[in-house]
């Protein structure tokens, strides 16, 4: 091992040095593009594509500081506004449930519907007929979708 590690020693020796030429760094270093600093891109002139583009952003930057403001000096009203809101968003929440449930209670199959749940042993065998038909269901898809464990004879012919 020892002799090999010598031989390979003395074959990357004789191998000829590469060493760039001076000016190699030079010649990258002036193919590199150096990010332009914020302050040349501000003061550089400007298509007035860009001015719009920058208008827009001053003024939406503008119009969230006044918000900010104006919501700092009027809190006791922005507060009474969202109290507000919020009370009529759960009277109109409210109101849908109770128009759902008058729509519900007004159609010609409720009545029978009642009827069927109110008996104990009745909704207990609906229940377990449903759940007896979703494991069946649940067992039938399992099947389909499970490849087979064998080859299937004349699955391709």
């Amino acid at each position: 091992m020892a002799l090999l590690d010598h031989a390979v020693l003395a074959a990357l020796a004789s191998l000829p040095s590469y060493a760039p030429k001076p000016e190699f760094a030079d010649q990258v270093m002036a193919r590199v593009r150096q990010p332009e600093s914020a302050v040349s891109r501000l003061l550089r002139p400007r298509s007035p594509a860009a001015w719009g583009r920058l208008a827009l952003a001053a003024s939406v930057i503008i119009s969230l500081g006044a918000s900010i403001a104006w919501s700092l000096f009027n809190r006791e009203l922005l507060l009474s506004w969202i109290n507000l809101s919020a009370a009529e968003t759960g009277r109109t929440i409210w109101l849908g449930v109770r128009v759902v449930a008058t729509n519900v209670t007004a159609q010609p199959w409720y009545d029978p519907l009642r009827e069927f749940v109110s008996s104990p042993g009745r909704l207990v065998a609906l229940v377990s007929g449903l759940l007896i038909m979703y494991g069946a269901a649940f067992h039938a898809l399992r099947r389909l979708l499970t490849p087979p464990s064998r080859p299937v004879p004349h699955a391709h012919g």
